[in-house]
C-alpha cells in the first residue's frame, strides 16, 4: 500500500505537469502555424512564462493554507490528515486555478499582454522577412545535380543560350538563370508532382507540403509571374536591339519571381530547422552559398550535461575523503550542477559563433569580453533558478517545506562562480581555438587542459568562499575539501573543455573548406559541360545600374522624396459615364528591392482594373508620374507636385478605355490625388447626390485649364463672304 500511496503521490505531479503543457499549448500556440515564422519561439516563450507562474500559485495555495488554519486554529483544532490532502493535490489545484483565473475580466487582460510580449520576443514575421530578403538579394545561388541539368534545358531550348548564365556576376542573364532555378527548385515541383530534392525524408516533404498549402496564394503569383517572365525573357534576349522598356519588363519580373520565391524558402526553412546553423546547413543543401559555422548541436549538448551528471555523481559517492550522502540528495546536486555546466557550454558557443562570424580574415579580433561577461550572467540567473527550483520541487514533493531549500541555496550561492568561469573559459577558447587549422585532437587536448585549469580555480576559489561549516557537510576532513574541490572542478572542466572543442573546431573546419570551395572556384561542383555554349559575338547585356534607374526616376535615394509616401485618395470621371465618378485609394511605399517609390491602388469597385508601378518625379517639373507598364501596356497619371502635405494633386489620367467590351479606345480625363489623413473618405462609383459628390466634383472641376489642357482640333475657318 505504501508503494501505492507513493505512486499516486508522484502522479500529482505528473498529471499536473502535464495539464500546464496542455495549457501553455492552446494559449501560445494558436495559430499552430507559428513555426513558419518562428521556429515555435513563441510557444517556448510561453511556457517559459507559465511554469513560474504555476509554481507561485501553487506555493501561494500551501502557504495560504497553513495561515487559514493558523486563524481556524484560534477557535477549534485542524486536521492534520487535511493540511496533507491539500498539499498532496497542490499541484493539480494550481493548473485548474490559472485555467479559471484566466476566465475572468482581469486575468484575461493580463493573459492577453503576456501572450502579446511572447508575440514580440517570438517576431513571428520579422524573422521570415529578413531572411527571404537576405536569400533574394545578397545570397548566391547555384543550381545542384539534377536540378542543374533542368535549368540549362529549360533555359537553352525555350529561349536562347544567350540567356543561360550562372557566372553569378549579376548581369540580367544570370539573375533570370537564378530566377528561373529558383522557381523550378521550389514553386515548379508543386505543378508537375515532382521528386523534392532538397527534401530528403518525410518530414521534410510534409513541411513543404504544408508550407506550400499556407501560402498557396504566394505560390499563384509566382506561376503567374513565372509565365510573364519568360514570355518576356523571350522577347528580350531574341532582339538584337531590345528596347529599355523590354528590360524594365522583364528586370521587374525577374524580381518578383525571386522575391516570391525566396519568401516560401525562407519559412519553409524557418519551419525545419530550430537554429540559425541548422538553417544555413539546410539552405547549402539547397543550393544557397551559405557556409554553416561551427556547431555544437542539442545531441552534443544533452551529452555534456548527462556526462557532468554522471561524472558528478560518481565524484560524490565514489571519492575518497567524502561522507555518505543521501542518495536522493546525490542525483538533486548532480543534476543541478550539470544544467549549470550545461547553460556555460550554451552560451560560450553562441558567443564563439557570433565572435567567429564576425571576424575578417585570419586576424584576430578583440576578445568579446562583454558579450561574454552578459552571457556568464545570463548563466548565473539560470543557475540560481535551478538551484532553487529543482530542490524545490524535491522537497514539495517529499511534503517539506521551502526553508530548508533556501538555506540551502543562501550557504551554497557562492557556486554559482563555476558555471560563470566555465561560460568565459569556454567562450574565448571557442572563439580563438575553435578556427585553428590544428588537428582536432591538439585543439581538444588544449580545450581539455586550459578549460580544466580555469575550473580548477574556479573550485579553489568556490570552496574558499563557501566555508569549512558547509564543507564539513560533504566531507570527513574540511580542510583537505579545497583541494578535493578543485581537483573535482579541474576534472569536469578538463573533460567539458576537450568535448566541446573537439566537435567545434571539426565542424569550423568543414565549414572553411565548403567557404573556400565556393570562393574560388563556384562552378567547380556544377560541371557545364552540357550546356551549350555563348554564341560566339553575343554580348549579353550590362545590368542596369542604380544611377541609370536613378537618372531615369529623377530621383536617388528615399530622403528627397520620402514625403511623398502615404495613402490617398483617387478620383476622376468614369470614361463610360462622365456624370459618375470613380474613386479609390492609392499607398505610395518605398520599394527596398527596386530602390525606388512604387504605387499600387486598392479598393476598386473595377478590381480588375487594378493598377502598381512607378513614381518618376521629373527635375526641375512640378509634377508627378504614375506610370504602369505590362506587356507593352502603358497608362500615364500626370499630377501636379503638392507643396503641402494637405494640399490635393491634380492632374489628367491618360489610358486606355473598353466601354463597348472588345474595343479599346484611348482616352483621358481629369484626376486629383488627396492624401488620407485621419478617415477614408467615400469610395466606388460616386452618383449625383452622394455626401462626397459635390467636394470631388469641384476639385475635378479646378484642374481645367491650371493643371491639365484638353486641346481639341481647330473649328473650320469662317467662310467669307464673295464680294
Amino acid at each position: 500500500m505504501d508503494i501505492i500511496q507513493a505512486i499516486v503521490t508522484k502522479s500529482q505531479w505528473i498529471i499536473a505537469v502535464l495539464a500546464l503543457f496542455v495549457v501553455a499549448w492552446a494559449r501560445f500556440n494558436s495559430p499552430p502555424t507559428n513555426r513558419s515564422g518562428t521556429t515555435f519561439a513563441l510557444f517556448f516563450w510561453g511556457d517559459a512564462l507559465m511554469i513560474p507562474l504555476w509554481l507561485v500559485v501553487m506555493i501561494g495555495l500551501v502557504q495560504g493554507s497553513i495561515g487559514f488554519d493558523f486563524i481556524v486554529g484560534q477557535v477549534k483544532e485542524v486536521d492534520p490528515k487535511a493540511q496533507a490532502q491539500l498539499a498532496q493535490y497542490a499541484p493539480i489545484v494550481a493548473v485548474l486555478v490559472i485555467v479559471v483565473a484566466s476566465q475572468f475580466r482581469q486575468v484575461a487582460r493580463i493573459d492577453r499582454a503576456a501572450r502579446a510580449f511572447c508575440v514580440r520576443l517570438a517576431a513571428i514575421p520579422r524573422e521570415a522577412d529578413r531572411l527571404a530578403f537576405e536569400l533574394a538579394q545578397t545570397t548566391g545561388f547555384i543550381p545542384r545535380d539534377d536540378l542543374l541539368s533542368k535549368v540549362t534545358k529549360i533555359v537553352s531550348e525555350n529561349i536562347g543560350p544567350r540567356a543561360l548564365s550562372f557566372s553569378r556576376d549579376g548581369t540580367l542573364p544570370d539573375r533570370f538563370t537564378r530566377a528561373v532555378g529558383l522557381y523550378n527548385l521550389f514553386v515548379g515541383p508543386r505543378q508537375n508532382a515532382a521528386a523534392l530534392d532538397f527534401a530528403g525524408n518525410g518530414y521534410g516533404r510534409s513541411a513543404y507540403a504544408m508550407i506550400m498549402q499556407m501560402g498557396d496564394a504566394v505560390a499563384a503569383r509566382a506561376d503567374a509571374r513565372y509565365e510573364e517572365m519568360m514570355h518576356a525573357g523571350l522577347a528580350f534576349f531574341t532582339s538584337p536591339l531590345p528596347p529599355p522598356e523590354l528590360k524594365d519588363a522583364l528586370n521587374r519580373n525577374v524580381a518578383e519571381v525571386t522575391n516570391l520565391t525566396c519568401g516560401l524558402v525562407s519559412r519553409y526553412v524557418l519551419f525545419c530547422e530550430r537554429t540559425h546553423s541548422g538553417r544555413l546547413q539546410r539552405l547549402a543543401r539547397m543550393g544557397f552559398a551559405y557556409s554553416p559555422g561551427p556547431t555544437f548541436g542539442l545531441d552534443q549538448w544533452a551529452t555534456t550535461i548527462f556526462l557532468v551528471t554522471a561524472l558528478s555523481i560518481g565524484m560524490m559517492l565514489l571519492m575518497p575523503g567524502m561522507r555518505p550522502i543521501d542518495y536522493g540528495k546525490v542525483l538533486t546536486i548532480a543534476v543541478t550542477f550539470g544544467a549549470s555546466i550545461g547553460f556555460a557550454v550554451l552560451g560560450a558557443i553562441v558567443v564563439a559563433q557570433r565572435f567567429i562570424g564576425r571576424k575578417e580574415g585570419d586576424t584576430p579580433g578583440y576578445p568579446p569580453i562583454a558579450e561574454l561577461v552578459v552571457a556568464g550572467l545570463v548563466v548565473v540567473g539560470l543557475s540560481i533558478a535551478l538551484r532553487i527550483g529543482i530542490p524545490l520541487v524535491s522537497a514539495l514533493m517529499q511534503g517539506q517545506g521551502y526553508q530548508d531549500v533556501l538555506r540551502q541555496f543562501i550557504e551554497r550561492l557562492y557556486g554559482v562562480i563555476t558555471p560563470f568561469i566555465c561560460t568565459i573559459s569556454l567562450g574565448l577558447i571557442c572563439s580563438y581555438m575553435g578556427c585553428s587549422r590544428m588537428s582536432w585532437y591538439r585543439v581538444a587536448a588544449l580545450g581539455a587542459l586550459a578549460n580544466g585549469a580555469a575550473l580548477t580555480c574556479a573550485g579553489w576559489l568556490v570552496a574558499h568562499m563557501i566555508g569549512e561549516q558547509v564543507l564539513a557537510q560533504f566531507y570527513v576532513h574540511p580542510e583537505d575539501a579545497i583541494k578535493l574541490v578543485a581537483l573535482s572542478n579541474g576534472l569536469t572542466g578538463f573533460i567539458v573543455g576537450g568535448m566541446v572543442l573537439a566537435v567545434f573546431n571539426e565542424s569550423e573546419r568543414i565549414r572553411k573548406v565548403a567557404a573556400e570551395r565556393i570562393a574560388t572556384s563556384p562552378h567547380k561542383d556544377f560541371p557545364l559541360h552540357d550546356a551549350p555554349s555563348i554564341a560566339g559575338g553575343l554580348e549579353p547585356p550590362s545590368v542596369t545600374s542604380t544611377f541609370d534607374i536613378a537618372d531615369d526616376l529623377g530621383y536617388r535615394d528615399r530622403a528627397g522624396v520620402e514625403a511623398f509616401e502615404g495613402d490617398y485618395v483617387c478620383f476622376r470621371p468614369a470614361f463610360s459615364n462622365s456624370e459618375i465618378i470613380s474613386a479609390y485609394l492609392i499607398g505610395i511605399r518605398w520599394d527596398e528591392t527596386e530602390s525606388c517609390l512604387m504605387f499600387e491602388e486598392r479598393e476598386r469597385v473595377d478590381a480588375g482594373h487594378t493598377q502598381t508601378g512607378r513614381v518618376y518625379i521629373p527635375d526641375g517639373r512640378p509634377f508627378l508620374n504614375f506610370v504602369t507598364l505590362e506587356k507593352g501596356a502603358i497608362r500615364l497619371i500626370m499630377v501636379s507636385r503638392p507643396e503641402k502635405s494637405n494640399e490635393p494633386a491634380r492632374g489628367l489620367i491618360t489610358t486606355l478605355s473598353n466601354p463597348g467590351g472588345a474595343q479599346f479606345t484611348p482616352a483621358s480625363a481629369p484626376i486629383v490625388l488627396m492624401r488620407v489623413v485621419d478617415h477614408t473618405p467615400q469610395l466606388g462609383f460616386i452618383r449625383p447626390g452622394a455626401v462626397s459628390y459635390e467636394s470631388y466634383r469641384r476639385e475635378l472641376e479646378m484642374v481645367v485649364p491650371a493643371f491639365g489642357v484638353f486641346a481639341l482640333a481647330p473649328h473650320p475657318a469662317a467662310c467669307v463672304a464673295a464680294e
